[in-house]
């Protein structure tokens, strides 16, 4: 995957980014703090909490990759989410071959987080309604969503 050396909170627990490192810290204090954990229990266990979060993120991007993989007919991705959907719910413990769990499948309806978004095509220019409304403008960006949404308000069907 990545080579790159990745950040380290207290020079020992590896990171994805250094913004991350305060809220370790402020995990660790509540872990010593309130839990009565001794200063390096504290942080081992922040970190992994953080890794058991990132891990359950990992889980639930690479399910849905592997889905929409799998129902567009792209093996290749497919199998490239699956072992890194493996690898996720190894690491929570959990068989991949089991049913998602519930935490896992709250975190597939995060929409931003999809690994698939929504692009036009080029050619969609092509096939947008010929119509005229008066008070649109001849913006193309933004022209087709406005067209459907005028033309859903009058209640016309673009021609097939």
């Amino acid at each position: 995957m990545d080579n790159q050396e990745k950040p380290k909170w207290r020079n020992v627990y590896e990171t994805l980014k250094p913004e991350d490192h305060d809220q370790l810290e402020a995990n660790s204090a509540i872990n010593e703090f309130r839990g009565g954990l001794p200063k390096e229990e504290a942080e081992s266990k922040a970190h992994q909490d953080y890794l058991k979060n990132h891990a359950m993120d990992s889980a639930a991007f690479h399910y849905i990759g592997m889905r929409c993989a799998t129902a567009a007919q792209h093996e290749p991705a497919a199998k490239k989410h699956g072992a890194a959907y493996s690898l996720a719910m190894k690491h929570l413990g959990l068989n991949p071959l089991d049913a998602p769990p519930k935490e896992i499948l709250d975190r597939v309806k995060d929409v931003e987080k999809s690994p698939y978004k929504f692009s036009a095509h080029a050619a969609d220019s092509f096939f947008e309604p010929k119509v005229e409304i008066p008070g649109i403008k001849e913006e193309p960006a933004n022209r087709t969503l406005e067209l459907l949404e005028r033309l859903k308000a009058l209640k016309v069907a673009p021609k097939v």
